[in-house]
């Protein structure tokens, strides 16, 4: 474990990087949080962790792109089900003292970029850095959408072009063994990760039955949305980002697009339009077979990273 002193200097150090709350509110430095519940009563909860050596390396990433990606892809989460995210507890394990400035640093700028508020946490020894974080959000004021819904007949649609991680990731490789360059467009993709909370939004606005982020790939996370919902797939295109092979688009993981389904071709374009949103890529459509999975003529592997658990 840490020292006292040094725990207490890293708290006092994450407190003054991260907003103070508002009045009636008590977020670090008691023993639990005190915040507002959404006035609908529908409180929405996730939970993931981000480990070195899995979900990150710290020698292509520093610890600011860490405590952002950290909070990034759970907001992902809600955002997935239609949502706004509202607060997040951190608890960051494996941490040296250099790097709590930079930790802290990265979700505070993460925190007012999703309006998601870092209320606690806890700070812990251990083997390897892991931030994981618990964060609540609202859907309010409709019903959170869920991957279970879908029907057929459904269209299926992605926010936008996929593989942009996996290609920096494989970028940030061959930089640092001194073997090329990456753009940094396709790095950031994979240091800083974008949640699509707006896109959600306008998503479940036009009536979405159904939706995913692909945080695992597109070839997993469409057949955990299908299998859901208990139809089959028919994928008619594979937007595949500049940069980036149609296997990064498939299985590379942590694009964070969201795929969805919903019925109405021009309400789902309607309402990203009037959000100024880009508008999605329609790429298939939900059928009655649930054992179908296709991309155009060729059959549609889940593809994508699954953990390993023992």
């Amino acid at each position: 474990m840490p020292s006292a002193d040094g725990e207490i200097a890293a708290i006092e150090t994450i407190r003054r990087a991260l907003p103070s709350p508002p009045k009636d509110e008590v977020w670090i430095g008691d023993d639990a949080a005190v915040v507002a519940v959404p006035q609908d009563g529908r409180l929405l909860l996730a939970a993931d962790a981000v480990v070195e050596g899995v979900h990150f390396d710290l020698d292509l990433v520093d610890a600011a792109d860490v405590g952002w990606k950290a909070l990034a892809v759970n907001v992902s989460d809600v955002a997935a089900m239609g949502g706004q995210p509202l607060q997040a507890l951190v608890t960051v394990v494996g941490a040296s003292a250099s790097m709590i400035e930079g930790l802290a640093r990265g979700l505070a700028e993460a925190g007012a970029a999703y309006d998601c508020a870092i209320v606690g946490g806890d700070l812990s020894a251990g083997p390897c850095l892991v931030v994981s974080v618990a964060i609540t959000g609202t859907s309010a004021p409709r019903a959170p959408v869920l991957r279970g819904n879908a029907r057929p007949g459904d269209l299926l649609f992605v926010t936008g072009p996929l593989g942009r991680s996996a290609a920096g990731l494989r970028g940030l490789r061959s930089r640092a063994a001194g073997q090329g360059t990456v753009p940094d467009d396709l790095a950031d993709a994979y240091r800083r990760p974008v949640a699509r909370v707006a896109e959600g939004r306008a998503a479940s606005s036009s009536g979405a039955s159904a939706m995913i982020d692909v945080s695992d790939g597109l070839g997993i996370d469409l057949d955990r949305l299908a299998s859901a919902s208990g139809v089959g797939v028919v994928l008619e295109a594979l937007p595949v980002a500049p940069g980036a092979t149609a296997d990064d688009a498939l299985g590379g993981g942590e694009d964070y697009e969201l795929v969805f389904a919903a019925g109405d071709l021009d309400a789902v374009m309607d309402s990203f339009a009037a959000a100024g949103l880009r508008l999605p890529i329609m790429i298939g459509a939900c059928v009655n077979n649930p054992a179908t999975r296709r991309l155009g003529d060729e059959p549609l592997a889940a593809t994508g990273w699954l953990h390993r658990l023992g």
